[in-house]
């Protein structure tokens, strides 16, 4: 933590204003904000724009190829085939996790995204070396971004003896979050799949996050066995369900009535807006008021080419599949990247407010509806105090 004053920079595109940073905070926004003391840096904004920073809510560090060079992807037929692929490839990289996590971690910084979550695998045949390989590279980006992290099932739970109790120990060397993956097609038990994360999650005060890419009537079944369980455990605002791919093909009578037990268990839903598969309706759910934001998801790895950290591109593709036109519509794309990713993740002090966490983000434009259109550079990005990404790049060790 640092502090830092800014000045000629427009609050979410609005009047011309000061920002001043002191101990980490935002202590005073106002045309007439001065630094408090001598040797307070000062950085002249130009008249850019200042938002509170992109909250990245789901991605996959531990998969990471960022930085290898170009591997083409070959996609099995199956869900199964595309596990024991990732599996093959992975045994084989010449970077270790750390090296690879810690090059998305500081292109996410880069792009403007202050807060991670990730989802790691656990497994019998990872054991926990990804979850520390992870914390490792964070151990050297932590100055720059918080990080939450999932302990993940990716190559099963209960088809693989010994996964949950390495998930439950997960919580103990770091990870906070557990979570969980198709229960039907994966696990082969839907029941006996919810029933363990939610048991781990319940006994050690943890929160959830759940793969869900079955579709239809299946997906919408445990869809709601989710929900009946969140609020059977007393779970609500706790739980999030990724993907969510049943939603975006349902009914309206079936989307109305999911619609009502998400909201009424808290149930978290996070889209990567992917390429042609259908996905859950966002400003929908948002507006009757079941919490949602966009994240990156599996980026440049053996699951998909695409990707690079940027979550103001992952806005603009959620506004480009939503086919948002107005300024209002665009605005409200960008807040899934931004504000409603932190309430999803119930990050404390986001926000461009007096008394928030002192981290933003400088991006040069008009207004906020067109910086999601053209996807400008990140000018300057600072966390709580310390600038950590300047034009688009990482600054190793932050610039006090």
């Amino acid at each position: 933590m640092t502090d830092l004053l800014l000045t000629n920079v427009r609050p979410d595109a609005g009047t011309a204003s000061n920002i001043l940073i002191e101990n980490g905070r935002i202590a005073a926004i106002g045309t007439d904000v001065k630094a408090t003391r001598d040797g307070i840096k000062v950085i002249d904004g130009k008249g850019a724009i200042a938002i509170a920073p992109f909250v990245e809510a789901h991605v996959h560090l531990d998969k990471i190829l960022w930085g290898l060079p170009w591997h083409g992807i070959s996609v099995p037929d199956s869900l199964r085939a595309m596990i024991d692929n990732e599996v093959e490839i992975r045994r084989s990289l010449p970077w270790s996790v750390t090296e690879r996590a810690g090059n998305l971690m500081r292109q996410c910084v880069a792009n403007g995204s202050t807060h991670i979550r990730s989802h790691v695998d656990i497994s019998p045949e990872y054991k926990l070396d990804n979850l520390h390989g992870v914390l490792a590279a964070w151990e050297k980006t932590k100055h720059a971004v918080d990080l939450e992290i999932v302990a993940f099932p990716q190559l099963g739970m209960l088809i693989e003896p010994g996964t949950a109790e390495l998930m439950e120990a997960a919580l103990d060397e770091g990870a906070s979050v557990i979570g969980g993956i198709d229960p039907a097609s994966v696990d082969g038990d839907a029941k006996g799949h919810l029933d363990t994360i939610f048991g781990i999650a319940h006994r050690k005060q943890a929160k959830i996050d759940i793969h869900l890419h079955e579709r239809g009537e299946l997906g919408l079944y445990e869809l709601g066995l989710i929900a009946e369980r969140a609020k059977a455990l007393g779970m609500q605002d706790k739980v999030i369900v990724s993907h969510a791919f049943c939603l975006g093909t349902a009914s309206r009578d079936e989307l109305a009535r999911m619609m009502d037990l998400l909201a009424e268990a808290g149930i978290g839903i996070i889209s990567a807006v992917p390429g042609d598969i259908p996905f859950p309706p966002m400003f929908e759910l948002a507006e009757y008021g079941v919490r949602c934001a966009v994240a990156s998801d599996s980026l440049r790895d053996t699951w998909n080419p695409h990707g690079n950290g940027d979550m103001l591109e992952r806005c603009w593709l959620l506004s480009w599949r939503s086919n948002c036109r107005t300024d209002a519509e665009l605005t409200a794309a960008l807040d899934m990247g931004t504000r409603r990713g932190a309430d999803l993740l119930d990050l404390a002090g986001h926000g461009l407010e007096v008394g928030c966490d002192g981290s933003l983000v400088l991006i040069e434009g008009e207004n906020l509806a067109q910086i999601v259109v053209d996807r400008p550079k990140r000018s300057l990005v600072v966390k709580r105090g310390l600038i950590v990404a300047k034009d688009g790049a990482w600054i190793d060790g932050g610039d006090a």
